[in-house]
């Protein structure tokens, strides 16, 4: 049975001003990114979220139904990536750098459709920032088990250590969420 679909939330206009949104990606962990990756990566994270609040919204609803961080972190993943691969097809090429910021908007947007579609239940931030946590950590997996020959896991570890240098260097307290076994050896 094919559900019918739902309301989706409105689409960011790009209202916004654009130091608010560059201040926001350099707070999450990219202070290293030039201007031009910091655009690029915007671009990417504004065409993944028109799709999930447009033609893709039934779909993704359909396979993050479950509530399951696993679904929602696979399904951010597999988002990412394609329009990595889209992008580049066209010419632009994107810093594995900031891949992993562009997947915590998107498990954060889809975050946000499955409470706003009642899939998950999350009553406090704490509960909310431990599921997109988890999510996370099964779109990075999702990600390293891609057919992307620059996101491997050692490529990921050094992401990792910079992200934690950069935290650490800017006195920026380290939060994370342990990882699956599975998505630490790469299966």
């Amino acid at each position: 049975m094919i559900k019918e679909q739902a309301r989706p939330m409105p689409i960011p206009t790009g209202n916004t001003t654009a130091s608010e949104e560059e201040q926001e990606m350099r707070n999450s962990g990219m202070e290293l990114a030039s201007e031009e990756e910091i655009t690029l990566a915007k671009g990417v994270v504004e065409n993944v979220v028109r799709y999930i609040y447009s033609d893709g919204a039934p779909d993704i609803i359909e396979q993050i139904s479950d509530g399951n961080p696993q679904s929602l972190g696979e399904v951010a993943g597999n988002l990412v990536t394609n329009e990595i691969a889209l992008e580049e097809e066209e010419g632009r090429d994107i810093s594995r750098d900031i891949e992993v910021e562009i997947i915590t908007e998107i498990v954060h947007e889809l975050t946000d459709l499955a409470m706003h579609e009642n899939i998950v239940d999350l009553p406090d931030e704490r509960s909310e920032q431990t599921f997109m946590g988890e999510a996370l950590t099964y779109a990075i997996g999702t990600a390293m088990e891609s057919n992307d020959p620059q996101f491997t896991p050692d490529s990921m570890m050094e992401m990792v250590t910079n992200m934690i240098n950069t935290s650490s260097q800017s006195g920026q307290p380290v939060d994370g969420v342990m990882a699956p076994q599975e998505v630490i050896n790469g299966a």
